[in-house]
């Protein structure tokens, strides 16, 4: 039965519209939305004809479905205005308006073909309407060489990328809805389509476009092996920061091991299957578990505990909690490209799995060494406090305007200390003594044979904790001693008058000194010689002895072995007996990798009290800095915390010796962290805490310029105040050179002033930070910059 037959079937008092509609169909541009279309349509109705709740509707609306079809419009276009033919004409001819409203209906779904569960004439027109698909791949390609007719005024790369994503689209959906559709259609349906998209995708496709998606897949698959790495440092990390000797479980080796076979098989997926759900939901599962790993993160992020570093374990996780975000992203963004027309050419295989496998290569060695800076921001963030210091009612606050009080210049000037009678300088020959008013020279000491004993820098100047002592380091040539005669290696003098009290020699080092005692350390010996009294005593430990102070009637030592050995002891002045002895070893996880001398930073003594403090690196989190105080009444440990920040001990020219100080109200711990890269500012971390129970009470960190970064500069180049606040010398942006003061209020640099005389300005215009070190004398800070002492108002 032809087309004119049928129509007249379905509305005999209607022919005219049918010859129009015929005559419609017929049109010069249609290639192939004609007559042969509406056949093949008409005829599966026929088939489908069972499945439907009204054919002769189903039957009307495939007449009308393409009656206005011009390919120029806009998606939609055509289905709505034949939509509203319909209506008009079968509306004039008297049929149903229930019957019209649904024929309108049904042609508008064939604008996406998005039919409802429900809907049976939907259903059966729409795959009507797509019968086309599954047809025999002769027909099928002559369906496609119309479509390409038909969109003629279209050039053929866009044509190409525009029809590829049609069907991309019509593919990612079910594309039969009645039941025998999809039973008997939709397998020959999806071969036809692939079959076309495969042939398009030369035409569609950019030159080398085929390599961006895979450049995307490969950063994503770099992205998930580093989120598996900073995986396994979190979890390998301490819940707690300080981390007990049970908490580090060590890193999980199986968390690279897992991400890498990930890797592997989704390169699989990605290279030889052509399931897209195979990249598709892996993406999703990476962005929903993801960003609920941050959210679990953010929420159990602890918050600044002062005085106690943050663990490590929270930044690791967070870090691999949002990178298995952005593996999600760049996947789905990947997969996506690789379905869009003008990048679906995929290269040859093997280019294709060598940009893999470089930028995986690649994105995952950015993001983990990426991961140490971001983690130390964050602890720098949790543990960086500043509260109020107090002060004893009766001290006053030095007040420093920053005027040259005097300056002058010195030859090869070594270390400075303050103390009670000026400012002591460690000369190559011998001790000069200032006035830390004047300027002028007091006294001086000095022998011949002294062979450049300011090389010893800091720790050649031992002064005591009145002020009023000094024992100066000044080791001896040997071609200018006479034969048989062991000179002085040590010289004992009076800081007020500069008498010498005693001459020592040892070949040990001093550490510390009083107006009775010079304490020194050979070996795992203690040796105590007498200053003011014949007393003279020495005292075999079981370990190497690094540390020491003398406080009243007691030299509190620290002796410490390879491992985890290292005692505090606290011997009677008298005669070197042990009255008490407190292990470290097990209150801290100490590195057995270090040398003693290394580990086992400084030790100071409390002014007006019974405690001493000092400083411990461990192993604990990769490294972990504490701060320790012990009773020497008792022989008890007072309190423990670990440093703020992440110090690191001397390792090499790029870390330093940290300096403990003290003052009645406040212990101010200067130190450096590992410089990253040659020629960038090195980091300090200033702080103080409580002598009394270790509770912090300002930290700060510090910009330190390369060309001040020397291993001594902690000990050399900072001075502390009597009210606490700590001062050092600073080059500023504009090329000057200036003092800084840091302290409960901030870093805060103080320009030089000069005095009222031309020969001040001049003074101040020539200092420099070239070789700077600080020290207070008389609650003055004084500096010298290598080439000239001043002090400042």
């Amino acid at each position: 039965m032809d087309l004119r037959d049928q129509w007249n079937r379905l509305l005999p008092h209607a022919q005219p519209l049918g010859d129009d509609l015929l005559a419609r169909y017929a049109e010069q541009h249609r290639y192939y939305h004609d007559q042969r279309h509406l056949t093949e349509v008409l005829q599966t109705v026929d088939l489908l004809a069972g499945a439907a709740d009204d054919s002769d509707t189903v039957r009307l609306a495939a007449w009308f479905h393409d009656a206005i079809y011009d390919p120029q419009a806009d998606p939609g276009e055509n289905e709505e205005v034949s939509a509203q033919l319909a209506e008009l004409e079968l509306a004039a001819y008297g049929v149903d308006a229930e019957r019209v409203e649904e024929v309108g209906r049904l042609i508008r779904l064939t604008a996406k073909h998005d039919c409802e569960p429900d809907d049976a004439n939907g259903a059966v027109l729409c795959d009507a309407d797509l019968r086309i698909l599954s047809m025999s791949p002769q027909r099928y390609d002559e369906y496609a060489a119309g479509i390409r007719q038909e969109y003629g005024h279209i050039g053929e790369r866009d044509f190409a990328r525009g029809r590829m994503s049609f069907l991309q689209s019509l593919a990612e959906t079910r594309l039969y809805a009645t039941d025998r559709g999809h039973t008997d259609w939709e397998q020959t349906a999806r071969e036809n389509l692939h079959r076309e998209v495969e042939s398009l995708g030369p035409k569609a496709a950019r030159p080398i476009g085929g390599l961006i998606p895979i450049v995307y897949f490969g950063a994503a698959l770099g992205v998930i092996v580093a989120a598996s790495v900073l995986l396994g440092r979190g979890l390998g990390a301490a819940a707690k920061w300080p981390a007990g000797p049970d908490d580090a479980a060590g890193f999980p080796v199986w968390t690279p091991i897992a991400g890498t076979a990930l890797a592997a098989g989704l390169s699989c997926a990605w290279f030889r299957r052509t399931q897209q759900r195979l990249v598709t939901v892996p993406a999703l599962v990476f962005g929903v578990v993801g960003l609920i790993a941050v959210g679990i993160c953010w929420w159990r992020w602890p918050a600044a505990q002062p005085g106690a570093a943050m663990s490590e374990r929270w930044p690791y996780l967070m870090l691999a909690s949002a990178a298995l975000v952005v593996a999600g992203a760049l996947l789905a963004l990947a997969r996506r490209l690789r379905r869009a027309p003008p990048y679906s050419q995929a290269p040859p295989r093997l280019l294709g799995i060598g940009a893999t496998v470089v930028c995986g290569a690649m994105l995952a060695w950015i993001v983990v060494s990426a991961g140490e800076p971001f983690v130390q921001a964050r602890l720098e963030t949790a543990n960086t406090v500043s509260t109020t210091t107090t002060t004893k009612p009766d001290q006053m606050p030095v007040q420093l305007d920053g005027t040259l009080a005097w300056s002058r210049e010195v030859p090869a000037a070594g270390a400075i200390a303050g103390t009670a009678g000026g400012i002591a300088e460690l000369r190559p020959d011998g001790v000069v003594m200032s006035d830390a008013t004047t300027g002028q020279i007091r006294w001086r000491y000095s022998r011949a044979d002294v062979n450049d004993a300011a090389s010893s820098g800091s720790k050649g100047l031992l002064i005591s904790g009145d002020g009023r002592t000094i024992a100066a380091h000044l080791p001896y040539a040997g071609n200018r001693a006479p034969a048989g005669i062991d000179l002085p290696t040590y010289a004992v003098l009076d800081a007020v008058s500069g008498e010498v009290l005693t001459e020592v020699h040892t070949d040990g080092v001093a550490l510390a000194v009083d107006a009775n005692q010079l304490l020194v350390a050979e070996g795992n010996y203690v040796v105590a010689h007498g200053v003011s009294s014949p007393t003279h005593w020495r005292t075999q430990l079981q370990c190497t002895v690094t540390q020491g102070e003398l406080i009243g009637d007691l030299a509190v030592v620290v002796d410490a072995c390879g491992g985890n050995g290292a005692v505090v002891r606290g011997l009677d002045l008298k005669d070197g007996d042990q009255r008490w002895e407190v292990d470290l070893g097990l209150r801290f996880d100490l590195s057995a990798e270090l040398d003693p001398a290394t580990w086992v930073g400084d030790l100071v003594a409390v002014p007006d009290t019974r405690e001493v403090s000092g400083l411990i690196w461990t192993g604990a989190a990769g490294g972990t800095l504490f701060q320790w105080s012990v009773d020497v009444g008792e022989g008890r440990v007072i309190w423990t915390t670990p440093v703020p920040g992440t110090p690191r001990p001397r390792l090499g020219p790029a870390s330093c010796d940290a300096q403990l100080a003290a003052t009645h109200a406040s212990l101010v711990l200067i130190t450096c962290r590992n410089a990253t890269d040659p020629g960038q500012p090195q980091t300090y971390d200033v702080s103080a805490v409580s002598p009394a129970d270790g509770t912090p009470q300002w930290h700060h960190l510090l910009q330190v310029p390369p060309r001040l970064q020397q291993p001594e500069y902690p000990l050399d180049g900072f001075g502390l105040l009597p009210d606490g606040r700590v001062v050092t010398l600073m080059p500023q942006p504009n090329g000057s050179c200036s003092p800084v003061l840091i302290g409960t209020t901030g870093v805060q640099p103080r320009p030089i002033l000069a005095g009222p005389t031309a020969t001040s300005v001049a003074a101040s215009e020539e200092v420099t930070c070239n070789k700077p070190a600080v020290t207070v004398a008389g609650a003055r800070p004084a500096f010298s910059d290598g080439t000239r002492l001043f002090a400042l108002n």
